[in-house]
């Protein structure tokens, strides 16, 4: 069934869980998120974003994400990841997306504040949750370490929820979007003083490539959804990588279905692991 933020990360932060974002792109990424989920009984975020609009039309990731959530009692939100324009936001929405995300976290906090709460006074309205981010989480791999300045900071956090009402706050902690060079470094510390500050479900950004360690960690610290893109991406590209080392000569589709099963591990792995051993009771 579909699902808002609110039905699945309140209860997350409260029992002590995170629940996975995984990000798609097309019919086969759609699948594979929702077969994991329904194999192992577990609630999920499929997340499209709007950098990837000209690979597939919204409209039809919708539709593909409606079908399938309505084969199942799990609860399935359909997510719009990462998105700087107001417009598309309204597209995502009539679009039959169940949660947005607003990206000002360009902007100063101030204009950052004003334009999430527009989009959060449109999204309420047709009863749609908002995920908005504060802090600078790198778009692209950088090799270094994030430094202290560039982290949200915990009163700023607080203000910014109060006067936006958004339904969750990606945080900058540390982690990157992409493949990190070198060793991730998130800052529990600070983490745990944007918890403290903030009731709102807060969301770890740039998941990928980080230590079980140190995500099970995050969540017990008080993370609540967890964004992996790069390591789905890089499981079937290795796979595409082996199968045409061996001078792969098949059809498309059978290329398709042989770069399934890597992905589907990664995303059945990453949902057990950001259970931190709870037993979720529906």
């Amino acid at each position: 069934m579909l699902a808002n933020l609110n039905d699945v990360l309140i209860p997350a932060r409260k029992l002590g869980y995170a629940v996975g974002s995984f990000n798609v792109h097309n019919l086969e990424t759609i699948q594979v998120v929702f077969d994991a989920a329904t194999s192992l009984d577990l609630s999920v975020i499929i997340a499209f974003g709007e950098k990837v609009s000209h690979i597939s039309d919204i409209q039809l990731i919708g539709k593909c994400v409606h079908t399938l959530a309505n084969r199942t009692q799990i609860p399935i939100v359909l997510h719009l990841d990462h998105c700087k324009s107001i417009d598309f936001i309204v597209k995502a929405i009539q679009a039959g997306f169940t949660s947005v995300m607003y990206d000002g976290s360009s902007l100063s906090v101030a204009e950052n504040i004003k334009n999430t709460s527009e989009v959060v006074r449109i999204a309420h309205a047709a009863g749609i949750t908002v995920e908005a981010e504060l802090g600078s989480i790198p778009a692209e791999d950088t090799g270094q370490v994030i430094v202290e300045d560039q982290l949200t900071k915990p009163e700023e956090a607080k203000e910014f929820i109060e006067k936006t009402h958004c339904d969750a706050l990606a945080i900058a902690v540390g982690t990157i979007h992409g493949d990190y060079i070198g060793e991730p470094k998130i800052y529990h510390h600070r983490l745990k003083e944007i918890a403290k500050a903030v009731s709102a479900p807060l969301v770890l950004h740039g998941g990928s490539g980080n230590t079980e360690k140190d995500l099970t960690l995050a969540i017990e610290e008080g993370i609540t959804k967890i964004n992996i893109n790069t390591e789905i991406s890089n499981a079937a590209v290795q796979k595409i990588k082996e199968l045409f080392q061996e001078d792969f000569s098949g059809h498309l589709s059978a290329l398709s279905n042989k770069i399934r099963n890597p992905m589907l591990e990664v995303v059945k792995e990453k949902m057990n692991l950001f259970l931190c051993g709870r037993t979720i009771i529906k």
